[in-house]
């Protein structure tokens, strides 16, 4: 009988935080060290996220830039969104998650399953798909990925580790101003340790892994390219505002580099002669 793959939950507190990233630098590593990698995402949507295509884009990302063959693919169970929630208030969705989560699990190959958790620590909680759930339901370890605003995402951090105990094997800390690194060695990871929470590591700002392709722009927007069809894998690090006359942005525009700029287009009235 084959044994059982182990799992290990990457989470944040809230979306948009860099798990997927943190899931290709965590894959990579052990891939390197000849570890057989399987990854999944059980719950797919839930805030802030769109149904623009029919599969997760962040699951076919990560299967694409790991190379990891269908097998070692665990599928997602449901997508989190308004249709979903109400079947299940409804009581047209009585699936049992939890039990297709488990035995999903007996049939996954690999040495380490990675699944991608979902925006919150509590989305999914209706489909008994929180992550705190699934931790419990396949027996995981956790990783949390917090995006630094403040200090602040103290609270979050010690209320996580109230929920998951010794499941919670640490903490990457993203998106950190360079100005704010030394804060976060000499009062941050002190205080994580004596409350047994490991900062496995501190990510900082970048506005590179903060951008985004004209061509995903334009395929988001359903947009039509009007020139330079060539240039679509150029780099897009802001978004500004073209509300006001020109004399006014420049001094707005000249301060960002490689920005995409939002603005109205003027359009002529013709009055028809009399």
């Amino acid at each position: 009988m084959p044994k059982s793959a182990k799992y290990l939950l990457i989470g944040s507190l809230e979306a948009y935080s860099g798990k997927s990233a943190t899931i290709l630098g965590i894959a990579h590593q052990l891939k390197a060290k000849g570890i057989d990698i399987a990854y999944g995402k059980p719950l797919a949507g839930g805030w802030g996220q769109s149904q623009m295509d029919e599969n997760d884009s962040d699951m076919q990302f990560v299967a694409q830039t790991l190379g990891l063959a269908d097998d070692r693919l665990q599928q997602t169970l449901l997508t989190l969104d308004n249709t979903t929630v109400q079947k299940r208030l409804l009581g047209e969705d009585s699936t049992d998650y939890r039990h297709l989560l488990a035995e999903q699990a007996t049939h996954q190959g690999g040495d380490l399953v990675i699944l991608e958790g979902s925006g919150t620590l509590e989305e999914g909680k209706l489909f008994d798909l929180s992550l705190h759930q699934i931790t419990h339901t396949l027996q995981a370890s956790v990783v949390l990925v917090a995006r630094y605003h403040s200090l602040l995402l103290l609270d979050g951090l010690i209320s996580a580790k109230e929920q998951l105990q010794d499941h919670l094997i640490g903490v990457v800390i993203n998106d950190v101003p360079p100005d704010q690194v030394e804060t976060i060695e000499t009062l941050v990871r002190p205080f994580l340790e004596k409350n047994a929470i490991g900062l496995l590591g501190i990510l900082p700002s970048s506005n590179l892994l903060r951008s985004v392709s004209v061509g995903e722009l334009v395929k988001q927007l359903k947009a039509e390219v009007l020139c330079r069809p060539d240039r679509l894998d150029l780099m897009v690090e802001s978004l500004t505002i073209g509300a006001m006359n020109v004399n006014s942005a420049l001094k707005y525009f000249q301060a960002r580099h490689n920005m995409a700029v939002v603005t109205g287009a003027i359009v002529p009235i013709c009055n028809s002669p009399p």
